[in-house]
This record gives structure tokens, sequence and C-alpha cells, in this order.
């Protein structure tokens, strides 16, 4: 009888659904578990916990590569081993890819800004900048205002603005220590401040810290700058983004983060499945389709079952010779 293999013409192969099933949900959970973990707190707080779960996965994806190598090995038949290490390992890359990206731009700064103080009544003409390095958001007395006329700005690849927080008067500290920022929100030309969506409120007085060390450089050479150009002193500048309710705007960070994740998660369930529907359509056409090979093979086979039965030149000589 014919042997059973998807790649002779006219065979087909049957689909057992708990296979199927299994490699839709393995990827898919494969990159809920990596996203998730490297998108929230785990991260922040229990790196090598996360670093452990991401090695158990790659282990497992190790296992599944290996496995559909040997199946391969022995036999050309094509296997769920192939499709799950495939898939397997893009859902782990991915995964821990789209993880620290949420975590780097949203979830990381609201941990940071959340593990440090929150300071209410702060006078920017009594305060020294060098107290409050351990301070997150920062609410300003009432009468604390920028003070744009003396907002400058530096530019390196971006425009980087800055504008001092003053009372009104000359700082009793006799140092500008307490600076909105901003980027591309200035002009280059002018003493000019437009940074965040608070900035022309009169009831806005408070700010987030800004931790980035490359943003601090960058505002920090701004600063210098305002210091020469009008004759002031900054001896140790604290830079926050200008806020009306900075605690809701970090909240707004970790709620966005995690609408970031389940929209991943959902995604990755839909390529998930779209991948099986494709696998599935083309090991049912695998077979059906008459190749090239086996075309050949038929011709081989007909040219030398008709070359059996055509009397040689020889044989027919003979016989010639006979009669």
């Amino acid at each position: 009888g014919k042997q059973r293999t998807v790649f002779a013409p006219g065979n087909r192969i049957r689909m057992n659904m708990l296979p199927m099933l299994l490699n839709v949900l393995l990827p898919w959970g494969a990159f809920t578990v990596c996203c998730g973990m490297t998108s929230f707190r785990y991260m922040y707080s229990a790196a090598g916990l996360v670093e452990a779960v991401l090695a158990f996965f790659v282990v497992i994806w190790l296992f599944t590569a290996a496995t559909a190598y040997l199946a391969r090995k022995g036999n050309a038949e094509p296997t769920w081993w192939t499709y799950v290490a495939l898939t397997l390992g893009v859902a782990v890359f991915a995964g821990t890819c789209c993880g620290l990206l949420n975590f780097t731009i949203l979830t990381k700064p609201y941990f940071n800004i959340l593990d440090l103080k929150v300071v209410h009544q702060l006078d920017a003409g009594r305060e020294l900048g060098q107290n409050l390095m351990d301070a997150g958001i920062l609410y300003f007395a009432e009468g604390n205002h920028l003070d744009a006329m003396k907002s400058w700005h530096f530019k390196n690849g971006v425009l980087y603005c800055v504008a001092p927080v003053t009372d009104g008067a000359q700082p009793q500290t006799r140092s500008y220590d307490f600076w909105a920022v901003g980027k591309d929100c200035c002009a280059t030309s002018t003493s000019d401040f437009r940074c965040g969506r608070d900035w022309g409120s009169a009831s806005s007085r408070a700010g987030i810290r800004v931790l980035d060390e490359g943003d601090v450089t960058n505002y920090r050479l701004a600063v210098q700058q305002a210091e020469t150009l009008y004759g002031i002193l900054a001896a140790h500048p604290v830079f926050v983004t200008w806020e009306h309710d900075p605690v809701h705007e970090v909240n707004s960070w970790y709620e966005k983060a995690f609408r970031n994740y389940a929209f991943m998660v959902a995604v990755a369930f839909v390529l998930s499945l779209l991948a099986m529907v494709l696998t599935i359509c083309r090991f049912a056409w695998i077979g059906r389709a008459r190749s090239a090979y086996s075309m050949e093979f038929e011709d081989d086979a007909a040219r030398s079952s008709q070359g059996a039965r055509r009397p040689t030149y020889a044989a027919a000589a003979a016989g010639d010779s006979r009669a």
C-alpha cells in the first residue's frame, strides 16, 4: 500500500484539535508572562526573579527547538514541534522587548517618582535645592510662579527650555534652585516659556521631578546659559515639569502602561490564532498539489514501463533471422 505522508499527492493529514489549541495558547501565554514580568513592579523591585522566569522560558524554547531538530532529522514529515519552537521563540523575544519598552517609557518613571518624597508648601525663594534631592513631587506655596522673563534654552537636537520658579522677589537663598522645564516649547531668540499643559494657569503651582540623567544634563546646560545671560546663580538646580495635578499625572503613567500591556496581549492572541490558521491551511494544501518532483518521477516510471513493453531492435532482428 501507499506510505502515509503529506508529501504524497492526494494524501490528507488529520488535524488533532488538542495540539492546535496548545500551539495557540502556549506562545500567547509565553508572550503574556514575559511582557507582564518585564513591564511592571517585578522588573523594578525583583529583577532577579524576572531573569529567572525569562531563563525558564528560554530553556523551554531550547527544548522544543532540540526536539524539533531531532524529529526532522529522523523524518522529513512536518511536525508541530517545528511550529511550536518557532512561535515560542518569537513570543518570548517579542514579549520581553515589548515589556522592557513599556517599562522604560512609563512604569520605571512611575516607580521612581513613587519612591521619592512629596513636598508641600515649598517656597522657592526660601529653600535650597540641595535640601530636596529626595523629592519627587513638589507643591509650591501660594505666590510662587514661573518667571518667563528669566527663561532660556539649550539646543541639542531638541530645544531644552527652562524657567525659574520664584515668589516674585529675589530669593533669600540668593540662588534660583527650582526650574520648570520642557522640550521644544520656547522661542530661540527671546525669553519665552510655554511648556506643559498648565504653564499658563494661575492655579498651577506644582511639579514632577525630572530624573532622566540625559535630560538633566541638557537642562543644566540651559540653566548655565541663563545664569550667564541674566547674571543670576543656580547652585543646585532641581528640574520639574509644571503640572496642575502631579499625582493624577503620575498615576496616568501606570494606567497607560497597563492599557499598553492589555493591547499587546490582545494583539499577541490574534497573531497566534492567525499563525495557527495559516499553518493549518498550509498543512491542508501540502499533498494536494502535484509537485514538479512527483510529475518527474511519474514520467520516468511511464517511460520505463513503455521501454519494457517495446521490443528492442536486436530482438526483432533475431526473430527475422529465425524466420
